[in-house]
C-alpha cells in the first residue's frame, strides 16, 4: 500500500482556495482550470482524511478543520516568503551595488558619463563614487570599501590585482588664443613663450623627464594638481597645458582645443580589485565602457 503524501501542489491549491474565497477563485489565482483545482482538492482531502469544504447553497465554505490546517499552512508559507526575502537581499548585495574609487583624472572626466551609461543599463544597481587620491583608492579597495579602483599607477599591495589597463597618449590643450585648431599636432618646442599651466605630483615628474630628453623648457606660470582645474584655467585663456587623453576629450567637448603631443607621452589607467573578488556584471560593463571611451579619445586625437 502506497504511503499518503501531501504535495506542495496540494498545499498551494488549498491555500489559494482559502485566501481567495473558493475553489474557482483559487484556480484563477493559480492559473489552473477549475476541474484541475477540484481534483487536487479531492486528492488532498483523501490524504488528510476529513472534509475541507462544505456546500452552503451555491457557495462552499471551509470546515473548522480546514481553517485549523490553514494556520499551519500559513506558517509554512511565511517561512518560504522569508527565505525569498533573504535570497533577494543576498542578490542585491552581490549584484545590486557597485562601489567605485578613482583618482580625479578619471573621476572628473569620463566617470560621470560612464555612470550615466550604467544607470541606463542597470537601473536597479546602487552606485557610489569616491574621487580621491591614489593612496585612498588603494586603501578603499584593499579594505573592500570599493569593488574596483582606478589609478594612474600600478597598485601591487597585498592581494590587490590589476584587472585592466587603459592606455592612450596625452594631449596638449588650449584655446584659439594660443593654439591653432588647424595644427595636426603640437611639438614641445611650439610651446616656448606660451604661458603653461603645469601639473604637480607624479605626472609633473614624467613631464619633466620628457622635457629633459628633448632639451625643451616650458614657461610655467601656474601649477595645480587636478587636470580638471587645469582645463578650467586653460578655457579661461590663461595658457596651455598637457593632460591625460580623457580630460582632453572633455576639454574639447567644453569648447577647447585638444591636439596630439609630439613626442608622445603615454598615460595608462589601471583598474584594480582584490584578487579573490569576482567582478559583478556592472563592474565588467564599466571596464568595457571605459575601454571604449579611451579608444574613442585615442582615435579622435589621431584623426586630428
Amino acid at each position: 500500500m502506497s504511503e499518503k503524501i501531501i504535495t506542495h501542489k496540494m498545499i498551494e491549491a488549498f491555500r489559494a482556495a482559502i485566501v481567495h474565497g473558493g475553489i474557482s477563485a483559487g484556480a484563477d489565482a493559480l492559473g489552473m482550470s477549475q476541474p484541475s483545482m477540484s481534483r487536487v482538492m479531492a486528492d488532498l482531502q483523501k490524504v488528510v482524511g476529513f472534509p475541507l469544504f462544505l456546500k452552503h447553497g451555491r457557495t462552499i465554505k471551509p470546515t473548522e478543520e480546514a481553517l485549523a490546517l490553514m494556520t499551519k499552512v500559513q506558517q509554512s508559507f511565511l517561512g518560504l516568503e522569508e527565505i525569498m526575502r533573504f535570497s533577494d537581499q543576498l542578490r542585491k548585495q552581490r549584484m545590486g551595488r557597485l562601489s567605485i574609487a578613482t583618482i580625479p583624472s578619471i573621476g572628473h572626466s569620463i566617470m560621470p558619463e560612464a555612470i550615466e551609461h550604467l544607470r541606463s543599463k542597470f537601473p536597479d544597481v546602487f552606485i557610489t563614487l569616491s574621487v580621491t587620491s591614489y593612496v585612498e583608492v588603494a586603501r578603499s579597495v584593499r579594505n573592500r570599501q570599493a569593488d574596483i579602483g582606478f589609478t594612474a599607477d600600478i597598485l601591487s599591495l597585498g592581494e590587490l590585482e590589476t584587472v585592466a589597463e587603459l592606455t592612450a597618449d596625452c594631449v596638449c590643450i588650449g584655446t584659439s588664443k594660443w593654439l591653432s585648431p588647424k595644427l595636426s599636432a603640437v611639438e614641445l618646442k611650439d610651446l616656448a613663450g606660451i604661458p603653461f599651466i603645469g601639473p604637480t605630483g607624479t605626472f609633473q615628474k614624467r613631464l619633466e623627464a620628457l622635457l629633459a630628453t628633448t632639451g625643451q623648457h616650458l614657461d610655467i606660470m601656474v601649477e595645480t594638481a587636478l587636470f580638471h582645474t587645469i582645463s578650467d584655467m586653460v578655457l579661461r585663456g590663461m595658457g596651455v597645458s598637457i593632460v591625460d587623453p580623457l580630460t582632453g576629450a572633455l576639454h574639447r567637448q567644453r569648447g577647447g582645443i585638444a591636439l596630439p603631443l609630439r613626442p608622445a607621452l603615454g598615460y595608462t589607467v589601471y583598474a584594480t580589485a582584490m584578487s579573490d573578488t569576482r567582478l559583478s556584471q556592472p563592474a565588467r560593463e564599466l571596464l568595457r565602457y571605459l575601454a571604449m571611451a579611451t579608444a574613442r579619445a585615442k582615435t579622435h586625437i589621431e584623426s586630428e
